[in-house]
């Protein structure tokens, strides 16, 4: 069987001082798209092949916050 691997990185931007009820509800909403994303990029690469996705946590030490 064929094999891909994708590492993408996920950026939320704030404009402006939101207010903390404003921060509380932005996990869930930034959880929402990224679910959506995922479940589209699962059908585009299953349409190209590849069916079987399995997700694999990645994580590069170098780009953390300090």
């Amino acid at each position: 069987m064929r094999k891909i691997t994708c590492y993408f990185e996920i950026t939320v931007r704030i404009t402006g001082t939101p207010t903390p009820a404003a921060l509380e509800r932005l996990g869930p909403v930034v959880e929402k798209a990224l679910a959506a994303r995922l479940r589209m990029a699962r059908a585009v690469v299953a349409e190209a092949g590849y069916p079987d996705v399995v997700p694999v946590e990645a994580v590069d030490r170098s780009r953390a916050a300090p």
